[in-house]
């Protein structure tokens, strides 16, 4: 209950965005975000972003700073299933 709280408030303030480790803003459904913001740390996962409409892999990363834990996303084009499609598509 309380972890949905929390995945609550971070949906309204962000509202769906996440800005990657090269300062580019993303954007992601409701359902993919909550996805996102439920990975453990080091994992990734592959989504559909709505602002580049492509296939992005998200790379979750907690580390510790001087002022408390920090969370960072690494976002990757994903490239692999952009040839399948275009493989398709043929």
């Amino acid at each position: 209950m309380i972890l949905e709280t929390l995945f609550s408030v971070a949906l309204f303030i962000s509202g769906g965005h996440l800005v990657s480790t090269n300062f580019k803003l993303h954007h992601y459904n409701d359902d993919d975000y909550k996805e996102i913001f439920h990975l453990k740390n080091k994992a990734s996962i592959s989504k559909n972003c709505t602002r580049h409409s492509e296939v992005e892999d998200i790379k979750k990363i907690k580390y510790h700073d001087d002022g408390g834990q920090k969370t960072t996303y690494k976002v990757t084009k994903n490239e692999v299933l952009e040839k399948v499609e275009k493989k398709d598509a043929n």
